[in-house]
């Protein structure tokens, strides 16, 4: 009898694992939903021009061919996308800074009209027409002269 009992007890465990997969597999598992990561407030940094580069053009930005040319005072490094763009990266945030503060002093000081926009990151900045737009891809802050 007792073995009739254990095997009785046995079929019912196995029974009722069954029905608890069946109804596992039968609930519909929730799928990931895609969400858009939201770039760093400060823009973050890059360790090249290159990465800049490539990061500006993944944003949308046109700069299939950079010409570096390391002309940007205080850049460690720096290039033209196009006629209207130039990108440039910087060793330190001091510098970069210092670069702004000197442009910003430099149009008052000449009472020059100015309706030039800036992205700037933690070690960069993008000077073009669309640095507005590329806020919102890139992050980092926007200056304005």
């Amino acid at each position: 009898m007792k073995m009739g009992l254990l095997a009785v007890a046995a079929a019912s465990v196995i029974i009722l694992s069954g029905c608890a997969s069946a109804a596992e597999s039968a609930m519909p598992t929730p799928e990931a939903t895609p969400t858009e990561t939201t770039p760093p407030a400060d823009g973050g940094s890059y360790s090249t021009l290159k990465q800049l580069q490539q990061a500006y053009v993944a944003a949308g930005g046109d700069c299939s061919e950079l010409v570096q040319r390391n002309s940007v005072s205080l850049a460690a490094e720096s290039g033209d996308c196009n006629d209207q763009t130039v990108i440039s990266t910087y060793i330190s945030t001091a510098d970069l800074s210092e670069l702004i503060q000197t442009n910003k002093a430099l149009n008052e000081e000449y009472d020059l009209e100015s309706d030039s926009v800036w992205l700037t990151g933690q070690n960069w900045i993008i000077n073009s027409p669309d640095a507005v737009e590329m806020q919102e891809k890139l992050g980092g802050r926007l200056v304005s002269f």
